[in-house]
């Protein structure tokens, strides 16, 4: 089954490329979503391909000051990766958040398809998709063992970092525009919340 969120448009490679797959498969499986070619934004959930809504212009350009400012405070040896990395969250889960950190000790667990294991991971939220990142994928994230989840909210202006406290997040702190959001995880990454959403 293949779930639409936030209504997005599908384009013919896209769909090209749903078939030529689902033609192989009786069901969606791992290995199957593994073999999609990765030009756009699906995860996948339990045997259901989730395909997800292009991001926009701002998205963009918001999830890539994150990105310079993360690959700015990582050691030389760990990976700063952008959406399209796909994470194993669950037995049968994986998604692709928009920026993600893998530490230098944990690349064994990084293979072709797919990241077994990441320090912190960075959702910008989509308005067509705000549940997706404010509660399906901080329940996910935080059973799969990430320390650190971001939350970059353009409709609030806000950044909210949740670190896991035993099993489930806490909030570890809520940023708006004046303040400066920092990672406990990793030691050094901080970013102005001004310079996130103005540029």
């Amino acid at each position: 089954m293949t779930t639409l969120l936030g209504v997005p448009q599908i384009s013919q490679t896209l769909l090209a490329d749903l078939d030529r797959v689902g033609r192989r498969y009786a069901h969606w499986t791992p290995q199957a979503y593994f073999e999609l070619n990765g030009a756009y934004l699906v995860e996948y959930s339990c045997g259901n391909l989730e395909i997800l809504p292009m991001p926009t212009m701002t998205h963009q350009r918001i999830a890539s000051r994150l990105y310079d400012a993360l690959r700015a405070a990582a050691p030389r040896e760990g990976d700063v990766l952008f959406a399209g990395t796909r994470v194993k969250v669950g037995l049968d889960t994986y998604r692709e958040p928009d920026v993600l950190y893998i530490p230098p000790e944990w690349k064994s667990d990084a293979h072709d398809d797919y990241v077994e294991r990441v320090g912190l991971v960075i959702e910008v939220v989509s308005e067509s998709n705000r549940n997706h990142d404010l509660e399906t994928k901080r329940e996910e994230y935080s059973s799969a063992g990430i320390p650190e989840y971001w939350i970059v909210d353009p409709q609030q202006s806000s950044i909210t970092i949740l670190t896991l406290k035993g099993r489930e997040y806490g909030t570890h702190g809520e940023y708006g525009r004046g303040q400066t959001a920092a990672s406990v995880f990793l030691r050094g990454f901080t970013i102005s919340v001004e310079e996130v959403f103005n540029g």
